[in-house]
């Protein structure tokens, strides 16, 4: 497994981007495929990185959303292109780590086709509910769920809303409803009029939606506290073993050659080093990390194995 020990800070990494280039590469204009809506974080970050990249090589970088099928659709149009470099895929937790469990036949194999080349920034999700609702903290929330068993439900709309809610009912010996949507708003407008009572949901989403001052949050997936909000604990201080954090990055075929993929993992490395990057990546609740070609392969290996576990644990059988 690949802690977070081995994930260098942004402060040290200066040395993963060195004076000269490994590889002739970019020849021509590159598309960043992202296989989510335009407007959500990954579509976000693939434009930060995407133009600090443009700026830094000289070349065009193209984003194009290609959203459906919690993000097959797009990951595939990526794996139907040509493995020399020129279309990357903004990779995620999802793409990469969930659907091998999620669906039984997604139409790729992530550990043979694609290589986690660079990652952006960690994060993880909030488990929230209406400003409205009567629980302040998790404990409030998960004691009236205990008192009510079937009684009380979860909206979830991707795997970042769905596992988390799996899990708790699995480690805390809970019962309650999920509740699935489409589209995250359907849920938000639910979860606000009282027709669920909470959902989990990515840190980033969340943002808006928290500073509207019509939801709160009381707890946070991810390994430790967040920095916003230190008061909240961290999902794994109630049940061990919880955790379900993600994580942001740039993909690309494992069919392109090494020299490129090293190249474009210190392209990477170098755009997410950029204090104004690294700036809006923690404004977006992201922990924006820097690692190497070797380091990001295995982080992703790693996080694979660990979606593993977790789905086991949250008794989530593929589709």
């Amino acid at each position: 497994m690949i802690g977070r020990r081995g994930i260098l800070a942004l402060g040290g990494a200066a040395a993963l981007g060195g004076p000269a280039r490994a590889a002739a590469w970019p020849l021509r204009p590159v598309r960043i495929v992202v296989p989510f809506a335009a407007g959500g974080s990954s579509d976000i970050c693939a434009r930060l990185v995407g133009r600090q990249m443009q700026a830094a090589t000289g070349q065009g970088f193209v984003v194009e959303n290609i959203a459906g099928g919690n993000g097959v659709v797009g990951t595939l149009a990526v794996l139907q292109a040509p493995a020399d470099g020129h279309t990357l895929l903004l990779g995620a937790t999802t793409t990469f780590s969930v659907n091998p469990y999620l669906m039984r036949n997604p139409g790729y194999d992530a550990e043979r086709d694609f290589a986690l080349v660079g990652v952006f920034g960690l994060t993880s999700s909030y488990l929230m509910v209406a400003a409205d609702s009567p629980w302040k903290t998790a404990e409030e929330l998960f004691a009236a769920i205990q008192a009510q068993p079937g009684k009380l439900n979860s909206a979830w709309f991707n795997g970042s809303s769905r596992i988390p809610a799996a899990l708790l009912k699995r480690v805390a010996k809970l019962e309650f409803e999920e509740v699935s949507y489409k589209i995250v708003g359907n849920a938000i407008t639910d979860l606000m009029a009282g027709q669920v009572q909470f959902c989990f949901i990515d840190m980033v989403a969340a943002d808006a939606h928290l500073n509207s001052g019509k939801f709160r949050a009381l707890a946070v997936t991810g390994p430790t506290r967040s920095a916003r909000f230190p008061d909240l604990p961290a999902m794994r201080e109630l049940y061990d073993g919880f955790e379900t954090n993600g994580y942001i990055g740039m993909g690309i075929r494992s069919a392109v050659a090494p020299a490129i993929q090293r190249e474009v993992n210190r392209q990477v490395t170098l755009a997410v080093q950029e204090p104004e990057i690294s700036r809006r990546l923690r404004e977006m609740s992201m922990d924006p990390v820097a690692m190497d070609l070797d380091t990001a392969i295995a982080y992703g290996r790693s996080e694979r194995v660990k979606y593993g576990r977790i789905m086991r644990m949250a008794g989530i059988e593929p589709e």
